[in-house]
């Protein structure tokens, strides 16, 4: 029986040892008030305007600007330079640009229904019909910036999930 009691105490031993040893230590936290706040006089270090009074008597004049005479006029280069960067951009006919795909496929009829269904999701756009063999396209919009079509592509998306916005050449308008 004394090997017994023994025993226990023995045990009650190691679990009272492994209790404490397995408690959290706690450790007095020394907590410091930090003062952010901030005084001193800075005015002596501030700039000191002196305010004019203006006087109603006092009327500005206003002086007319006079064109500057200079020595040498490249006017007439200038205009010639104008004149051929005119030609030149004349002869551009299409500007790059995106647009948004949404139907490209063979089949015409299901094409045709894409482009009326557009027309009833978004009339403020005129929604183009392409064929280019064996191939329908259906396109909406034209931008100039792909983050431009970002607004009609969103809504254009939650009726046909698999349009997208592609690069694409546009015909310009000359006056």
């Amino acid at each position: 029986m004394s090997k017994s009691i023994g025993n226990i105490l023995l045990l009650t031993l190691i679990v009272a040892m492994a209790v404490w040893s397995c408690s959290p230590t706690s450790v007095p936290q020394k907590k410091e008030v930090i003062d952010y706040s901030y005084e001193d006089d800075l005015s002596k270090y501030r700039p000191i305007f002196e305010q004019q009074e203006q006087s109603d008597q006092q009327e500005q004049k206003v002086i007319a600007n006079e064109p500057l005479k200079v020595s040498y006029d490249i006017s007439s280069e200038l205009n010639a330079v104008i004149d051929s960067m005119l030609v030149k951009n004349d002869s551009i006919r299409l500007a790059d640009g995106y647009t948004i795909l949404v139907y490209s496929g063979n089949d015409e009829l299901q094409a045709g229904r894409v482009r009326n269904r557009l027309f009833d999701l978004v009339p403020e756009w005129e929604a183009r019909f392409s064929y280019k063999l064996p191939t329908y396209f259906v396109k909406v919009g034209q931008f100039y910036q792909q983050i431009e079509a970002q607004s009609l592509y969103r809504k254009i998306r939650n009726y046909y999930p698999t349009a997208s916005i592609v690069p694409d050449k546009f015909p310009i308008e000359n006056d």
